[in-house]
């Protein structure tokens, strides 16, 4: 079935709320979503790239020095072979190259996985780099390869390194981080340019001669260098431009250009000692190799120290980026959230009557249910009188929609009350029938026993005695019966027991009052006393359980009863041989003794078990927990703990006579 539209539901509470809270709440927090969302996840992604970026640009700068040094060494050790401490030096600087690669190849395994396709491949191209320098190390170890071609191989290593520090920088673009990455790549390609030349000449000074080839390249690198260095001179700021200067105008660098011309501006050949013969390509260096090493060593360090001046400039304009796109994020989350947070208090403020009125409704209304009403109730079941027209006050809250939520809780608390108290008066009614049946039960139960004791007295024949001892029997199970009465309806039994009796005896005068009494084994009884206020419930409660356990388990299956100490009091089990319960009637029935429930007999299930209402109270009564279990042999076990509270040391045995004059137990017999 449809549901029904109510006339002029646009105007009702729901309908205000919705309106003046719930969009401006939606609209805020979608563009909050939006904006921080945005905003943050690209600013976080920038400074990832920027942070793993400026650590990866110091990786891979690094292990380019280090196959920059390591190529200057195969070149003299293929110049020279047999200099001394040649293999030496090389092996020391193999172990320093190897560390850097290891470096470098732990920051390629994250950026094999980088968003950016140049940077993604140039890290991939640096995978076979331990192969294949180890390659070019064993040729260079046998020297078989000659230096123009180690001088490629090793090119190509520190190209490719370089190539990923390159793309690595292009990421840092950022405005005037482009001018800046670009500087860095030209100076970064300049510095390698230098090293190519000095490892050129160094090897060939090492071998003693140098070839037309070997010339022309060394021309070509020095110029290369010196005219990346004259073009980028213009773009340089004035702290790199001044230290350019001083490094153009060093020592070490003077020394090291005035050695490169001397190189290249030689005589290309050589006069022939025969007139006639063919000139011969002069091969002769005038350079030596400790000026030459110690001018492009000096000289390559301050290079060095330039290019990463300009580095640093770029990584550093980069994080300037990063910072700014993050200040920026977060400004505008935070004018995001002002902007909401304005929108959210306009609404609140155009709700806030609304609200005010349902807040005070509720904890009117509240404080009506939680604390007045069960106050009410509880003196109407204590049998005091109530008027709920004074008791309750009345709710008011116009002819709204609220104060017609106020009249509904006013009418159904009346409605809640006025039937509270009408069960409180009818349980009351009940109670009153049941002692008035009970009590006279109980005089003409005690009527009866005071009878049938004088015809016990005066008759001799065992016949006789015999039914006369039935019939007791039956009378004294009326009598308990009576006392469920009067224990239901909220009094205390006839029966008084004032001295200390033994727990056996308790025990025996429990069986005693249960039907099939014969089929009730007492297998064990710890000596103990009862203290005298405890016997006649105790004696009641057990013979319930007793019963209980007779009337639901087959008519030949015994019934066993075991007795013994446990910590804080003393056990006794009661044990028959029936069917048990499922494990929801057990939990009920547990319920049942822990909770003691008031008896209502208008909510009485179509099979009452009144016996488990008699022993809840009466345990209730002395603090003793009752448990029930499935039994191993299939029925039930209960067990009572009886509190050391309600046991006395032990007295000298007494004679049963000492019983109260209006009643004895009927295991005296």
């Amino acid at each position: 079935m449809g549901k029904k539209r109510v006339p002029g539901g646009n105007r009702t509470i729901r309908g205000q709320l919705v309106r003046v809270v719930l969009i401006p709440s939606v609209s805020f927090l979608l563009l909050w979503a939006i904006i921080s969302s945005t905003g943050t996840i690209q600013a976080s992604e920038f400074l990832l790239s920027m942070r793993e970026g400026s650590d990866s640009i110091a990786a891979t700068r690094g292990l380019a020095a280090e196959l920059r040094e390591e190529r200057r060494l195969s070149q003299i050790r293929l110049g020279d072979p047999t200099r001394d401490g040649a293999r030496t030096t090389l092996a020391e600087q193999r172990e320093s190259t190897d560390a850097a690669l290891d470096t470098v190849l732990d920051h390629v395994a994250v950026l094999e996985s980088d968003e950016d396709g140049e940077v993604r491949r140039n890290a991939q191209n640096l995978q076979d780099a331990p192969d294949d320098l180890e390659t070019l190390r064993g040729k260079v170890g046998t020297e078989g390869i000659s230096r123009d071609e180690a001088l490629t191989e090793y090119t190509s290593l520190v190209e490719r390194t370089q190539l990923l520090t390159e793309s690595l920088l292009r990421i840092l673009d950022d405005g005037e981080g482009l001018s800046a990455s670009v500087l860095s790549r030209d100076l970064i390609t300049a510095r390698e340019q230098f090293s190519r030349a000095e490892a050129l000449l160094v090897g060939a000074i090492a071998a003693g001669k140098m070839n037309y080839q070997e010339t022309a390249h060394f021309t070509y690198l020095t110029a290369s260098y010196r005219d990346t260095l004259t073009a980028s001179e213009s773009a340089m700021s004035g702290e790199l431009r001044q230290q350019y200067t001083r490094m153009r105008n060093s020592g070490a660098w003077q020394e090291a250009e005035r050695l490169s011309r001397t190189v290249v501006t030689r005589p290309p050949v050589t006069q022939p000692d025969v007139p006639g013969d063919p000139a011969e390509w002069n091969s002769e260096i005038n350079v030596g190799h400790a000026e030459w090493s110690e001018a492009t060593q000096s000289a390559g360090a301050a290079f060095g120290d330039l290019v990463t001046t300009q580095v640093e400039r770029a990584i550093d304009i980069g994080w300037d980026a990063a910072v700014r796109r993050i200040t920026l994020s977060a400004v505008g989350c935070l004018l995001t959230l002002v902007a909401g947070s304005v929108a959210i208090v306009v609404a609140m403020r155009s709700a806030g009557r609304i609200t005010d009125r349902l807040r005070r409704l509720r904890g009117e209304t509240l404080s009506l249910s939680g604390t007045r009403l069960p106050g009410i109730v509880a003196r109407a079941q204590g049998g005091k009188r109530v008027d709920i027209t004074e008791e309750l006050p009345h709710l008011s809250y116009g002819d709204d929609e609220i104060g017609q939520v106020a009249d509904a809780f006013n009418t159904a608390q009346r409605t809640a009350l006025g039937a509270a108290v009408k069960q409180a008066e009818i349980r009351k009614g009940a109670n009153r029938v049941f002692l008035g049946i009970a009590y006279r039960n109980q005089t003409l139960v005690q009527r009866q026993l005071r009878t049938l004791e004088e015809i016990d007295h005066n008759e001799t024949d065992p016949a006789v005695l015999e039914r006369l001892l039935h019939l007791e029997h039956l009378v004294t199970r009326s009598r308990r019966y009576a006392d469920n009465l009067i224990i239901l309806g909220g009094s205390q039994s006839t029966q008084r027991w004032r001295r200390p009796l033994e727990l056996g005896e308790v025990l025996r005068a429990a069986v005693a009052e249960t039907e099939d009494c014969e089929r009730v084994q007492l297998v064990s009884a710890h000596r103990a006393w009862l203290r005298g206020t405890a016997v006649a419930d105790i004696v009641h409660l057990i013979a319930e359980l007793v019963e209980n356990a007779t009337q639901f388990s087959p008519q030949d299956a015994p019934v066993s009863i075991n007795c013994g100490p446990v910590l804080g009091g003393i056990a006794v089990d009661v044990e028959d041989r029936g069917l048990g319960m499922t494990e929801q009637g057990y939990a009920a029935a547990q319920r049942t003794l822990d909770e003691a429930p008031e008896f209502d007999v208008m909510a009485l299930p179509d099979e009452p078990r009144l016996g488990l209402f008699v022993v809840a109270r009466l345990a209730a009564r002395h603090d003793t927990a009752v448990r029930l279990c499935p039994s191993p042999y299939g029925g039930t076990r209960a067990t009572v703990i009886i509190p050391d509270e309600l046991l006395e040391p032990e007295f000298e045995e007494r004679a049963l006579s000492s019983a109260p004059e209006n009643s004895r137990l009927s295991a005296t017999r």
